[in-house]
């Protein structure tokens, strides 16, 4: 990349379009971290969506990587698993960490 350049521009030129972060390796870091807080509650997607008051698709969405979430979302989808709030951010800060470490 040329000096100075930004890679938003770069890959806009390459693909004609920016690519959707929800695909990133941090986006599915975050998704492993659900899904993993979900399963240790033993919860299934439709008992999280419940609790949540969304539909089933709407989690799988979320742990598929197709749908992003919001700060508020995760501190709703954290208690609803019975975890603190905190620890489950610092899972995916640390989960985040090692995706950026080990590219694919």
């Amino acid at each position: 990349m040329p000096a100075g350049e930004e890679e938003g521009p770069r890959l806009m030129r390459c693909f004609g379009r920016r690519p959707n972060p929800v695909f990133s390796d941090e986006y599915r870091a975050l998704a492993e971290v659900v899904i993993q807080a979900r399963q240790e509650a033993g919860l299934s997607q439709r008992e999280l969506a419940a609790r949540l008051g969304k539909a089933a698709s709407h989690v799988s969405m979320i742990e598929r990587g197709q749908r992003r979430i919001d700060s508020l979302e995760l501190l709703l989808i954290a208690e609803a698993c019975g975890v603190s709030p905190a620890a489950l951010f610092q899972r995916i800060s640390d989960q985040v960490r090692e995706a950026r470490r080990c590219p694919a």
